[in-house]
This record gives structure tokens, C-alpha cells and sequence, in this order.
């Protein structure tokens, strides 16, 4: 048995010449994309000291016959990803397989611009196309785990091994271990509860060559 699809013209839009009109540029513009939410389905390159990734995304707003039909849209494939840079300093925050965001739709082909990265012409003749999307960033996305927070008061970063460093008026604090490679340089006074150095603890050392009176002791002993 032979089927058929529904179009969306209805007797409501042969009323007249305008609604015919009307509804013939409604089709046209359902054809112009602007910004679209999408599923991140897979990534590709990306990650610190690289360039950008790109993404496979699928859009989640399915599309719909004359009778209210959905039409899943399927995968487009290598969109490239907005990454908050300037010069040669960048944040690094990739998306991830699974990831629901937004992507935003030149108004022309952009595959020449991106291949050069220099002014050129449009690769094709076609405009606001999903194939020409830029994934912009996360929407609707879980609880983070890891971030940035800045407000009026001050900053604050946590990871997700539980480190956490914020700001206030009295200066920074920092919860968690401090590897530090390098000279550690203070123009200010160390104030330490339990500490180390070189295996002597700052505040449970003994020292050697310890005797009464004025005299001055020996070196403290490591491991105390």
C-alpha cells in the first residue's frame, strides 16, 4: 500500500491571495535557523594546550509534519566549539559527550573562513544553516561539581577533590594541600599551626647540643 505524507498547508490558507502569501513565507522562514538546542554526541580534539574540539550534535527540537507527526532531526557532524579566549590566554572548559547547549547559525556558509582563518568568500550559496552551527556552551546542564564563582564580594574556585581557595577582605584562604615547585617568597609573616620543613616540624622540633645557660643550642633535629 502506497503512503502519504501530511503537509502543513490547510484550507485556512487559501482563503485568499494574502493567506496563501502568508503561509508561503512562514515556510520560508522556518527555513532561516538562528540559535538551536542541541545534545553534544560525541567530541572530538580539544582538551588543555590544544585547539578547540568540535561536536556532533543532534538538535532536540524535532521537526513535525501536517499532522503533528515528529520528525527527529538527525546528527550534524563537526561543529566547532566557542572557547572564551583572548590572544594567547583561554579557560579550558570542553564539552562533554551527552551535554545539552545551545549552537548559534551564521548567516552564511563559514567553511572557508574556518579552513583559512582569513576573509573569503562563502563556501555555498546556503544561509542560517545548522551545518554552519557554532556550539556556544552549556545549557541545562547537572549541578556543576568544579567551578569559578565570582561575585560582589569576592571569588572563589572549587575542584572536585574538595580543594577550595576563596577570596575576602582579609585575603585568601585556602582549603586543602599545597604542592609548591619553586621559591616561596612572603614580604609578610608566616603564620603556621602544624608545619614542616626539611622534616623538622615548626612548632614539635627539638634541637641538639642543647645545654644550660646563655649558651646557643645546636640545629634541630629532623624528624622531631
Amino acid at each position: 500500500m502506497q503512503t502519504f505524507g501530511y503537509g502543513q498547508l490547510d484550507p485556512s490558507n487559501l482563503g485568499s491571495q494574502s493567506d496563501l502569501d502568508q503561509f508561503m513565507l512562514r515556510q520560508f522562514l522556518g527555513r532561516v535557523r538562528t540559535v538551536a538546542l542541541v545534545k553534544v554526541i560525541a567530541v572530538h580534539g580539544g582538551g588543555t594546550g590544544a585547539g578547540p574540539p568540535t561536536v556532533d550534535v543532534q538538535p532536540l527540537v524535532s521537526q513535525v509534519d501536517g499532522q503533528r507527526n515528529s520528525v527527529p532531526h538527525g546528527t550534524i557532524l563537526g561543529l566547532q566549539v566557542l572557547r572564551w579566549q583572548g590572544g594567547a590566554a583561554a579557560i579550558f572548559v570542553d564539552p562533554l559527550a551527552g551535554d545539552i547547549g545551545i549552537i548559534t547559525c551564521p548567516d552564511r556558509d563559514s567553511t572557508n573562513i574556518i579552513k583559512n582563518k582569513a576573509v573569503g568568500v562563502p563556501g555555498s550559496d546556503r544561509r542560517f544553516d545548522l551545518a554552519d552551527g557554532v556550539y556556544i556552551g552549556s545549557l541545562l546542564g547537572a549541578l556543576p561539581q568544579q567551578y569559578i564563582t565570582i561575585t560582589a564580594t569576592g571569588i572563589s574556585l572549587k575542584d572536585t577533590n574538595g580543594n577550595t581557595l576563596v577570596s575576602s577582605g582579609s585575603g585568601w584562604a585556602l582549603n586543602g594541600n599545597l604542592a609548591v615547585t619553586g621559591a616561596i617568597t612572603a614580604s609578610g609573616a608566616i603564620t603556621a599551626g602544624l608545619g614542616g620543613a626539611d622534616q623538622v616540624g615548626l612548632q614539635t622540633h627539638k634541637h641538639s647540643g642543647v645545654t644550660t645557660g646563655a649558651g646557643v643550642s645546636g640545629v634541630p633535629v629532623p624528624g622531631t
